[in-house]
């Protein structure tokens, strides 16, 4: 069953109606009247709907079914992430943390970073995509971009900050370590690793762990994928 998004859907909705870009993702799919389909809002619901009609080019649902929290990890799960210097590479990480259940992403400008802005748009519109694909009822908040300076002030919003390094530990920390209250923080170092003076703000964080991803070293992405594929599988 296809997976649709929309914004408007809310727990309480009976009928809605595609956006213009939605509708046309929906004509690609072929999908006509009566059939059945899925649509997220994004927030939290997912629902199974019926195309009832097809009206100047938008569609109209009537919701069958609604469900909360559907294929979602039980806590609240970011990650830090500095820019990447190539375009497709920071796509295809947003895409893929999307699929593994991250709700929060943080852009990071640290000292070894060669760019210094993305753009929202064409991010959230690979996150929205990789949703659907998932079938994810919620899209993780792509935050503002922010310097490293501010990531002492990010975790402090989290219960547990656990950090790629290669220098760290080979283990998890043991259940008793934790707390997932406030949820947990990914922190990956960007191209070139963290500098000197990060790497002892890092380890100033209080509850922040950090974890070895093999003996090689891995790429931004890689690193960011592993570590956030290991800690869903670990926490949940």
């Amino acid at each position: 069953m296809e997976c649709l998004y929309s914004p408007h859907l809310k727990s309480e909705s009976t009928n809605i109606i595609l956006d213009s870009d939605e509708s046309k993702h929906a004509k690609v799919l072929r999908l006509r009247e009566h059939d059945l389909v899925l649509v997220s809002s994004g927030t939290g619901t997912l629902a199974k709907a019926r195309i009832i009609e097809i009206n100047q080019g938008l569609y109209t649902l009537s919701i069958e079914e609604t469900r909360h929290n559907v294929h979602e990890l039980s806590f609240r799960f970011g990650i830090a992430l500095p820019l990447l210097s190539s375009k497709d590479r920071m796509e295809y990480v947003i895409e893929k943390l999307t699929e593994l259940g991250i709700t929060d992403i943080y852009p990071i400008i640290s000292d070894r970073v060669q760019v210094h802005s993305f753009d929202v748009e064409r991010l959230n519109a690979k996150a929205i995509a990789a949703m659907k694909q998932s079938k994810r009822s919620i899209l993780p908040t792509l935050h503002a971009l922010e310097q490293f300076s501010s990531l002492s002030d990010i975790a402090a919003t989290y219960s547990t900050i656990i950090m790629g390094d290669i220098h760290g530990n080979t283990e998890f920390p043991k259940e008793d370590q934790l707390s997932k209250d406030k949820g947990l923080l990914l922190c990956i170092g960007p191209e070139g690793g963290f500098s000197e003076h990060e790497m002892s703000l890092l380890r100033s964080i209080p509850n922040i762990f950090p974890i070895r991803l093999g003996h090689s070293r891995l790429r931004a992405e890689t690193a960011a994928l592993a570590l956030a594929a290991i800690s869903s599988f670990h926490f949940e």
